[in-house]
């Protein structure tokens, strides 16, 4: 019984590197989709920006053409103003005349605001899109070595459940069956050492006589609080 819980011991130990594989091959591709969507959170924030810079340039244009009707105004009542003939006259077009400077004034102050807006969304843009593209690369660089990690950790993984398909046959069926319950319950130990008289599984105390019994080795042992099978490390 001895040799069958040092085989019981070994199964575990390779049972433990091939959950472990088994988890960071999980684990790589959950990490590069969460990065995925953070990029795609960050590319989308970006297309925002963009929209943003889209609707300050369709104003800039809009208050330029306006702008622009602006002085033709003040052009034209420049050129009214050589050819009237009566006080009265030259009254009503000074009023045209201030009304389309002041026209012409608001513009011109609207649309330099609306262009320092501009400008500050377009600093905003070519930063973001510099940060992108610098994710994008970086992202990339990772995949491909995610990809020579997942291959090595298959590979490795592969070995070792052939490994443990020969350590299984040569563990007794019942115990094989007993440990792989206890071992799928706590996803990856079903053997644990006692030290002291304490389980090192549930860290309760194992009742002295059990602890004796499996001091003794003669039968495999399972912990009554948490339902491991038991050993005493001896080395």
């Amino acid at each position: 019984m001895k040799d069958m819980l040092e085989r019981l011991v070994n199964l575990q130990a390779t049972d433990e590197k091939i959950v472990s594989f088994q988890r960071e091959e999980a684990k790589i591709p959950e990490e590069l989709g969460n990065k995925e969507k953070s990029i795609e959170a960050y590319d989308n924030q970006r297309a925002e920006v963009e929209a943003e810079l889209d609707h300050f340039l369709e104003q800039v244009s809009e208050l330029g053409k306006q702008l622009e009707e602006a002085r033709e105004s003040i052009r034209r009542f420049q050129a009214r103003l050589l050819v009237v003939k009566t006080q009265r006259e030259y009254q009503a077009v000074q009023r045209e005349g201030e009304s389309a400077r002041k026209k012409r004034e608001d513009f011109e102050s609207e649309l330099k605001e609306i262009q320092e807006e501009k400008n500050t969304v377009e600093e905003s843009l070519k930063e973001m899109e510099s940060s992108l593209a610098q994710e994008n690369a970086a992202l990339s660089e990772e995949r491909k070595n995610s990809e020579k990690r997942l291959k090595s950790i298959r590979k490795e993984r592969e070995n070792l459940e052939k490994t443990r398909e020969v350590e299984a046959n040569l563990i007794e069926p019942d115990l094989l069956a007993r440990y792989q319950k206890v071992f799928n319950r706590y996803k990856g130990q079903g053997v644990v050492k006692v030290v002291g008289g304490v389980c090192y599984g549930c860290f309760m105390t194992v009742p002295p006589q059990l602890y004796n019994q499996v001091l003794a080795q003669g039968v495999v042992h399972q912990c009554p609080n948490c339902g491991r099978i038991i050993y005493v490390d001896e080395s």
